[in-house]
């Protein structure tokens, strides 16, 4: 009898133990999840801001170009004939009027004789008849002697234009450049230039120095680019070089197609390292501006695919469209009238936030 007793007040004490016990437990949780959800709600995001700053504002652009010739041409035979000589092959350089190639002309030089000894005949006919006339007047007829002197002046004249055409059988170079591609061989045969529809080629030369670098300027940096601006130029494939210049020329109209204009650089080549054809980056400096109002890029927000900032007011965020001025890759000038120096702008954290949502603005420490 004892014994069940004592099993009936174990197993009351084991059940008061377990009551006590959930009891407690649903204390602890009930006040576990009410400090939660407070958390939940007191949380505030933080985000970092910085405050716009004056400084001294340089706008840039950096536009990838061409290395060009300054001239390049095909140089053409201007009478016919074959190749005889050619004193040029690539790689070589040239002065100008230097002589390339020579060709000959068998037939010309025949009418060249034959013009020779025709003018010397005619030229003995003139003299005799002058002789006689100015001798003799009364009895040697005016018009014999001129008829004789247009005759012998007739033929000196085509003997001068056989001898003008023999000179253009000597290929010369109209400016000083580089041979780059040879078209003929030895004992080929090349129309005249002047008369033939398509006469061969006999070399291509082109003028390395100066370089002609030719950019495609982009609409939006047309009226911010004028002759004689300044403009440092680097060739990826040259390290650690770089070329002082100035804008040459500008076309001065945009091109309907890629609505970009063209804008040319000389650039000095004494050395022959810039080749023609090499990409090259121009980095010119389109306006400067001092103690203007401005903010790193990282702090332009995209919305609807137009630029805002966001600016936190009394812990609250503001979304606000903004107004850029003068950029470059890192800064760009602030025009908004109601962003000032001591505006706190976001600059991490945008994607966090949402207009009207209070946050906890961390100044970025430089």
């Amino acid at each position: 009898m004892k014994t069940i007793k004592h099993k009936y007040i174990m197993v009351g004490l084991l059940a008061a133990s377990l009551f006590i016990s959930s009891c407690s437990r649903g204390q602890q949780n009930g006040s576990g999840s009410t400090a939660d959800g407070v958390s939940e709600n007191n949380k505030i995001q933080s985000v970092e801001v910085v405050k716009p700053q004056k400084r001294s504002f340089i706008a840039e652009v950096l536009i990838t170009g061409t290395a060009r010739p300054n001239q390049k041409v095909t140089l053409y035979a201007m009478e016919s004939g074959y190749v005889q000589n050619i004193f040029m092959d690539i790689g070589d350089m040239v002065s100008k009027g230097e002589v390339v190639a020579e060709l000959a002309n068998p037939e010309l030089v025949r009418q060249y004789e034959q013009k020779k000894a025709r003018l010397k005949a005619k030229k003995s006919i003139y003299e005799r008849l002058k002789s006689i006339y100015e001798k003799t007047p009364a009895i040697t007829p005016l018009q014999l002697v001129e008829d004789a002197e247009a005759e012998y002046f007739s033929v000196k004249a085509g003997l001068n234009a056989i001898k003008d055409r023999m000179n253009f059988l000597s290929v010369k170079a109209p400016f000083a450049g580089k041979i780059t591609k040879r078209l003929v061989d030895h004992g080929a045969l090349v129309q005249s230039g002047l008369t033939e529809d398509n006469p061969q080629g006999i070399v291509e030369l082109q003028e390395i120095s100066p370089i002609r670098l030719t950019i495609p300027l982009p609409e939006s940096d047309v009226t911010a680019i004028g002759k004689g601006m300044d403009v440092t130029v680097t060739f990826p494939e040259l390290p650690g070089e770089s070329y002082q210049a100035k804008v040459s020329r500008t076309a001065g109209a945009l091109d309907p197609a890629s609505k970009t204009m063209q804008v040319e650089i000389d650039i000095d080549n004494p050395n022959g390292y810039i080749k023609p054809g090499m990409y090259a980056k121009a980095l010119m400096q389109i306006s400067r501006r001092d103690s203007v109002l401005s903010l790193p890029v990282t702090a332009q927000w995209i919305f609807q695919d137009l630029p805002f900032v966001l600016v936190v007011k009394n812990d609250k965020v503001e979304r606000i469209p903004l107004r850029k001025g003068l950029s470059n890759k890192d800064y760009f000038e602030v025009l908004n009238p109601e962003i000032t120096e001591s505006s706190l702008v976001i600059v991490q954290g945008k994607g966090l936030v949402q207009p009207g949502q209070i946050v906890k603005p961390v100044l970025k420490i430089k």
